[in-house]
């Protein structure tokens, strides 16, 4: 009887260059003023690794715009199926010199990810996630199949002035929510450690691509949780959490609590 194989995950960090990301964005025609990091780092994970990117990805100190960095590598972390070892052989195969060439290969390191976790494990978590909601019907002030800001939608469903909705309380009962819907963890403790509206670029499916620009919460929540069913939360945390995950959110960074 032949023995069953157990999928190894990765978390991978590399280095890219900032000044030959901006320049994939002209050979791309985006609009780098209106471009953020986190689309620029998708850009270029797509073009060095097609359909293989990893994903969900993090881009460290990513609240810096692009144009500091000034030739200085960007730190991206993310989760993949493969090590780094594989992803440079596809990138070598598959990617242009001047893509291949972003990455500071050298620098690029693995390591593999856990395959179990126990039930009742207590973890520490950061974690930089998109809270929106898309509604299932239309509304006095939203559209069917629209997505919301899940703040946004419960101060729209409410629609009263008089009453104060708490944006960060809102935020953390999404988060709550989608732990236990998904049946993988319960939360000890959870805080939000910062709160930005991000502008995020999206190519259109016209054949001129263009390019348009939303805004969508960005939301990083520091805290701890226990693990209710081990294979759900190990599903759940390389899968990424919540949407927009090719975007630069839905990694949780993990350790453990004592």
């Amino acid at each position: 009887m032949s023995e069953i194989q157990t999928k190894t995950t990765h978390m991978i960090q590399m280095w890219l260059n900032s000044r030959q990301l901006m320049q994939l964005g002209r050979m791309l025609h985006l609009p780098l003023k209106q471009v953020g990091n986190n689309y620029l780092v998708h850009c270029a994970l797509s073009e060095l690794f097609q359909d293989q990117a990893p994903k969900p990805f993090c881009v460290e100190d990513n609240h810096r715009q692009i144009v500091d960095y000034d030739g200085q590598a960007i730190r991206v972390l993310c989760y993949s199926e493969l090590d780094w070892e594989s992803l440079q052989n596809l990138a070598q195969g598959f990617a242009s010199p001047t893509v291949y060439e972003i990455v500071d290969w050298d620098r690029m390191a693995s390591k593999p990810m856990p395959t179990e976790f126990p039930d009742g494990m207590e973890l520490g978590f950061e974690l930089r996630a998109c809270p929106v909601i898309r509604k299932a019907s239309a509304g006095h002030k939203w559209n069917k199949g629209q997505e919301l800001d899940v703040f946004l939608s419960k101060v729209w469903e409410i629609d009263d002035e008089s009453v104060e909705v708490d944006r960060e309380k809102t935020y953390q009962e999404w988060l709550i929510r989608y732990f236990e819907k998904q049946n993988s963890a319960d939360m000890m403790s959870l805080n939000v450690k910062r709160f930005s509206i991000e502008r995020m670029s999206r190519r259109n499916h016209t054949p001129n691509r263009k390019v348009k620009i939303i805004q969508r919460p960005d939301v990083t929540f520091t805290g701890t949780l226990k693990i209710r069913n081990g294979e759900e939360f190990k599903e759940l945390l390389y899968r990424g959490i919540g949407r927009h995950k090719s975007f630069g959110f839905g990694m949780m960074k993990i350790r453990r609590s004592k």
